[in-house]
């Protein structure tokens, strides 16, 4: 069955139906009366997971005693997979090498196989016939499910800046910073935003926390959440602020920490979402009033907290309000046609009722708006979504919004939104593992002519269309790095997974045994008393997810009977036996994502993990991974650290797609080794120097390099670092050409003395990041007729000697450009329709006069495209009067700029310049 996945409508039916042909037609020599039975159970399971299918369609509409049919079968998917897995793994393991005995008790191992799934085969027909008698008294209508799968919306990143700078946000911003600026005194000062879920008050706190952090030594944004873990929030609050953080500090000693570094320091401090009392008062202790003006702003739902926040100090509570009926008619129509006067005549009315519905609030109109905006503009459609929301403003009311945009999702993305369940409250979810995750769980469909990566990107780009997530960390190319959840959101998805038992949550130190067996688990809590622990452990015989959340040196003995385990990971835990929590690991025969933590080692039976996909040992004490690695056949993604030795059975991973910091490693034998590795799609890999290698392993060395890049056609992301070795630097220069697929090239830590014409040949390129001792006009074409670029950032160790000028015909599709110039003085100009798509700029340059030959002369006005301008100037023993006239040059330049950008002007290493008198004899170089 192509493209059959698990999902939270029809369970492991999708996958199933596969592995029971395969068991009927395939070559396994089952007793008498077994392959009847399996066709037996095929039969009638493709009937059920088409009649789940159309109940997925009509999920609201079920009444209770459908779905309780619903989840019986799912359930049973889940069993029979288990089965049946299990079956297959056993009858199939086999050793040329094992010694006769081992092989006599393997043939017997097998044969009690074969009768015991005859038993097990006659236990399941006789439920699935239960359930198919039940089934008979329920008859559905058929909905078909269209599914139009698109890009992220172009218009998303300007609807964020729309949503929170234009509707109804700049009279709130204004009044808060005025207050805030009142200068009275020089006491700390609280402002509290309070309100309803959804109604913006992170929006708003937001705006103000940007608008004014340049005017203080340091900030922070911090959320806090409703289940908080005081010492994470105050470690990430010290590492923000910038102070060195050590991990085994408890909460007293990083309050102290926190005082003694924001003593003598200005700061704006942002304490997000706070739900309780008791959490001000913790937070409020490690931020000190030193009398120099200080600002803090919170946000919160509870109006007891919010006067709690403000009762000890000099404090404003700032209510939130509803959007006004212009500022949501503004907001709803920018989201679907991007302008109100866009509207069909005839969808006005229908339009305004939505509207009013709405109440004001922001999440409720961006998630209406967001379900109108995928669909096409007929009034009946708006008319049956105006009739389908509640008219009650309540907590209940929103939740009848939500569950609109959720049921209106497609099976596969309504399973992808569900899991985002195991995350803890405000987590910022990375996308790249996110979509591991899917992978591994089995929730991506195969796409023809698309990997799996792709179609499960595509799913997390829908979700972010129809804002059930909140993209975090968009880059240049309009791809999110992170998302979050809104609370409303997350607690939503939270009961509709706990109803559907798809997920199960551990929060707090309790824990409730579920009626129905654990599938996927995840725990939040930061302990859990060992009764408790085991107790979770012992309901988890049929599991097949399970990550941990915030623990801290406690112990998990998995049992080693998990057979359905399919992921397991240790996320934000710490444990000193961590190795401990690894024994029987090679015995999860099903697992497909493994990420640890504090282990020392991995066993030698990780090579027996034959259906792994992606193995992270990142922020891990390994040191070695053992040979046996290279038995993973099927993993494609390898992921460790700088300091881990990798075994020269690297070439074995033929499978092998991503690997990460390959930094220690038999030199020469391991770079031949990679050009086995036909598959790997990106490497980040440091290059041994020559002091190493010697005279003729260096030659060999290279050889095997460029012999291995010319067989990688699949390779699009190279992380290349080598401790600017001349040799290695000069010959690497001219191997890049080998790599024409490549489209990230990263040379990390590291200076070429020259740029290659060759690098023109990179013609797939999009984010260049290299640095270079002297840069030339003729470099800068070089780099700017690559069509493709879209990022580069480029580092320069030495002063230009001549004026740099982009080209109308250079660097046409760049989005985002970064030049840091290390020697004195920058004229650079951007000539007549010059990077015509250029939106974010950041130069960085000395103005140091000593043995400096340049000025400060900058053209910015023919960037068309330009939005945000930031300039770093480096004041290291620079005179004041050069700074001032770098700065001045800067604006003079940017005020020409037709399109007004943001400008931001950094001074680095302010405390280093010096007076004017001083200037003329410093020669110091950094």
């Amino acid at each position: 069955m192509a493209g059959a996945i698990v999902s939270v409508s029809t369970g492991a039916l999708s996958t199933l139906l596969p592995k029971l042909s395969l068991l009927i037609q395939g070559e396994y020599k089952l007793l008498k009366g077994v392959k009847g039975g399996i066709s037996f159970l095929k039969d009638e399971l493709t009937s059920m997971h088409t009649l789940l299918v159309k109940l997925a369609n009509n999920e609201e509409k079920l009444d209770e005693q459908v779905k309780d049919w619903r989840n019986k079968v799912r359930e049973l998917s889940y069993d029979i997979e288990d089965c049946i897995d299990l079956f297959i793994h056993k009858v199939s393991s086999s050793n040329a090498k094992a010694s006769l005995v081992r092989k006599m008790a393997a043939k017997i191992r097998k044969l009690w196989s074969r009768h015991k799934i005859a038993n097990l085969i006659e236990e399941l027909k006789a439920r699935v016939i239960e359930e198919s008698d039940r089934r008979s008294r329920y008859n559905f209508d058929e909905v078909a499910d269209k599914f139009s799968h698109i890009q992220i919306d172009p218009r998303l990143p300007a609807l964020y800046v729309e949503a929170e700078k234009l509707v109804g946000i700049d009279g709130p911003r204004e009044k808060i910073i005025e207050w805030l600026e009142k200068d009275e005194s020089h006491k700390l000062k609280v402002v509290c935003i309070v309100g309803f879920g959804g109604l913006g008050k992170t929006t708003l706190a937001n705006q103000v926390y940007h608008k004014m952090k340049g005017q203080f030594d340091c900030s922070s944004f911090m959320p806090i959440s409703r289940n908080p873990n005081i010492t994470k929030i105050l470690t990430d609050l010290l590492k923000e602020l910038g102070s060195s953080v050590d991990t085994s500090d408890d909460e007293r000693q990083l309050i102290c920490k926190l005082r003694t570094f924001l003593q003598r320091k200005r700061y704006l401090v942002i304490v997000d979402d706070i739900w309780s009392a008791k959490a001000w008062e913790v937070v409020k202790c490690a931020l000190p009033e030193n009398n120099l003006c200080s600002r803090i702003i919170s946000t919160t739902r509870n109006a007891d907290v919010a006067t709690s926040c403000c009762s000890s100090l000099a404090g404003y509570i700032h209510n939130m309000q509803p959007l006004n009926e212009q500022d949501s008619q503004k907001l709803f129509f920018k989201r679907i046609f991007g302008d109100k006067s866009a509207c069909p005549p005839y969808l006005e009315q229908v339009s305004h009722g939505i509207i009013s519905k709405c109440h004001g609030l922001p999440l409720a109109i961006i998630s209406i708006a967001s379900l109108l905006a995928g669909k096409s503009h007929l009034k009946e459609q708006w008319e049956q979504v105006y009739n389908s929301i509640g008219f009650a403003f309540s907590q209940q009311g929103i939740r009848d919004i939500l569950l609109l945009s959720y049921y209106d999702l497609p099976i596969h993305l309504k399973t992808c939104l569900l899991y985002l369940s195991v995350f803890p409250e405000d987590y910022k979810i990375n996308r790249e593992e996110l979509i591991w995750r899917w992978i591994a769980e089995g929730f991506i469909s195969e796409v023809k002519g698309q990997t799996l990566d792709q179609v499960a990107e595509n799913y997390f780009n829908d979700l972010v269309n129809r804002s059930m997530i909140q993209p975090v960390d968009i880059k240049y190319d309009g791809r999110a790095d992170a998302c979050k959840l809104h609370d409303m959101v997350l607690d939503l998805i939270i009961s509709l997974s706990t109803q559907d038992n798809f997920t199960t949550i551990v929060e707090g130190e309790q824990y409730k045994c579920p009626p129905n067996k654990i599938r996927r688990l995840s725990i939040h809590s930061k302990c859990l008393e060992d009764e408790v622990m085991q107790e979770i452990m012992t309901n988890c015989s049929q599991v097949r997810s399970i990550s941990f959340y915030g623990l801290q040196d406690q112990e998990i003995s998995l049992l080693p009977t998990l057979n359905s385990l399919r992921l397991l990971a240790f996320e934000d835990y710490w444990h000193r036996h961590g190795n401990k929590n690894i024994k029987y690991l090679g015995r999860f025969f099903q697992l497909t994502y493994l990420k640890i933590k504090s282990i020392t080692e991995l066993p030698e039976q990780i090579g027996d993990l034959r259906n792994l996909l992606t193995l992270d040992i990142r922020s891990s004490r390994v040191e070695k991974l053992p040979s046996t690695i290279g038995c993973l056949k099927n993993l494609v993604r390898l992921l460790v650290d700088s300091d881990v030795e990798l075994p020269n059975e690297i070439g074995d991973l033929q499978a092998l797609q991503q690997l990460s910091r390959a930094f220690k490693y038999n030199s020469v034998v391991f770079v031949e080794q990679l050009k086995r590795l036909t598959n790997l799609r990106a490497i980040d890999i440091d290059l041994h120097g020559s002091e190493q290698l010697g005279d003729h392993d260096t030659a060999r060395y290279m050889e095997a390099l460029k012999s291995s890049l010319a067989v990688m056609g699949k390779l699009q992301i190279l992380q290349i670092s080598y401790g600017n070795d001349t040799v290695i630097g000069e010959k690497l220069m001219d191997l890049l050409c080998y790599s024409p697929c490549v489209r990230k090239l990263v040379i990390d830590n590291c200076i070429f003395s020259r740029l290659s014409k060759q690098l023109g040949l990179l013609v797939n390129l999009r984010h260049l990041e290299i640095g270079v001792r002297n840069i030339k006009q003729d470099d800068l074409c070089v780099l700017g007729s690559i069509p493709t670029l879209l990022f580069v950032r480029l580092f320069v160790k030495n002063e230009p000697d001549e004026r740099l000028a982009i080209g109308s015909h250079q660097f046409r599709c760049l989005k985002q450009f970064i030049f840091k110039n290390h020697g004195g003085g920058l004229e650079m100009l951007f000539m007549q329709e010059a990077m015509p798509e250029l939106r974010w700029l950041s130069l960085e340059f000395r103005a140091r006069l000593t043995d400096c030959k340049m000025g400060f002369e900058f053209g910015f006005k023919h960037l068309a495209s330009l939005e945000h301008l930031e300039v770093s100037i480096n004041c290291h023993f620079a005179t004041r009067s050069r700074v001032e006239a770098a700065e001045a040059a800067v604006r003079n330049a940017a005020s020409a700029h037709p399109g007004c950008p943001t400008v931001e002007i950094n001074r680095v290493w302010e405390s280093y310049m010096v007076d004017d008198e001083q200037g003329g004899g410093v020669t110091y170089d950094q």
